[in-house]
């Protein structure tokens, strides 16, 4: 016969009593919602690293800045002639990376013409084409930003996060952010009472208020914890030494009632939640879900259905949405079918929800 063995199971979830948990003044969770829009500044910040060889710029290298996008590009990618060393640096000369270039030429239906790169009253600087270095694959919308970032993993007390896909995710992107334009906050939660709730609460809004003093572009929230295997429940804490869960709708308006004002200022928003599958499984446990995401404004969010998911098999999925949506600054929506490409191996554990804001 073929040889077997067990292997104890990773605690994953189970069953846990329902407690009711006093959200606000008139108890309505459902009250939470995104104010009226954020005003956003025109222009744009350049990104840190070469569109092309996705690096900075070292010795006599520098970064090129392109006049009509965030990008840049390195001397060391695009060839520029000796001869014109001097020309390309000369007051009034603007600079059009390729991506715009290729870009142009879509939008505007014209022929194809060389990519000249530098120009002075709409006139070419150089006399023939700019060579470019690499071979290039890219998508024409993609950059390589390091617009401010917020990472924020909720943790339910006593959960093991060893090996969380999602701290691997902010290891992946610091090399990105040479300026300190993105911060990790790890928050371990116990929310099993009113009293706790309040706790909570004030510890947040202390948080809360330290980072309201930069303007995020991105806000990403991963919320580590287990759910009640029949309702879909998430579990919220300790009443006293036992765990107790809460109906999602409930559970999101406490967790992220505290970051609401960051998130009705960040432009994107995004949710992810590392649980078992029960969430999504139950119908009303899911359309609960989908409420909650509308009414916090979260741009988009991803969650699991395997009954017992292990979150660690959910790191090529996550990373992808690092390198595509928040690095490249790809749409979410266009970018998910890539982000299934490349984490295939997990579908063979669950299958992957992605709740998106409705326009």
């Amino acid at each position: 016969m073929a040889r077997t063995k067990q292997t104890a199971r990773k605690a994953t979830g189970g069953s846990a009593g329902r407690v009711k948990l006093l959200i606000g003044g008139d108890g309505n969770s459902s009250a939470v919602g995104r104010q009226d829009a954020v005003e956003v500044c025109e222009g744009f910040r350049h990104n840190d690293y070469c569109i092309i060889c996705r690096d900075g710029s070292v010795d006599d290298d520098v970064l090129v800045l392109c006049d009509e996008c965030p990008r840049v590009v390195c001397t060391h990618c695009v060839m520029i002639p000796l001869a014109f060393a001097q020309a390309v640096l000369a007051p009034h000369v603007t600079f059009r990376c390729i991506c715009c270039h290729i870009a142009g030429q879509r939008q505007g239906g014209n022929a194809l013409t060389p990519y000249l790169g530098f120009y002075r009253n709409n006139k070419p600087v150089l006399d023939s084409f700019l060579p470019i270095r690499a071979a290039l694959e890219i998508n024409v919308t993609s950059q390589l930003s390091s617009d401010t970032l917020l990472f924020v993993h909720l943790t339910l007390v006593d959960y093991d996060t060893n090996g969380s896909s999602f701290e691997l995710g902010h290891q992946f992107l610091l090399p990105y952010f040479p300026h300190a334009g993105m911060q990790y906050h790890k928050v371990t939660f116990d929310i099993g009472t009113t009293s706790k709730v309040k706790t909570y609460r004030n510890s947040m809004a202390a948080l809360v208020g330290k980072l309201s003093s930069t303007a995020w572009s991105r806000v990403v929230f991963g919320i580590s914890n287990h759910t009640d295997n029949s309702s879909g429940d998430p579990y919220v804490g300790y009443e006293r030494k036992t765990y107790v869960a809460t109906p999602v709708h409930d559970f999101l308006a406490i967790i992220l009632g505290p970051w609401q004002g960051l998130i009705n200022k960040a432009p994107e928003s995004f949710l992810w939640l590392f649980s078992c599958g029960a969430l999504v499984n139950n119908p009303a446990s899911f359309a609960n879900l989908h409420v909650s995401v509308a009414h916090h404004g979260i741009s988009a969010a991803i969650a699991f259905n395997a009954v017992r998911f292990q979150p660690s098999f959910s790191a090529h999925l996550l990373l992808a949405f690092c390198e595509l949506v928040l690095i490249q600054r790809v749409s979410v929506q266009q970018a998910f079918p890539d982000m299934l490409g490349q984490s295939y191996k997990l579908g063979r554990h669950s299958d992957v929800f992605f709740v998106l804001e409705e326009a």
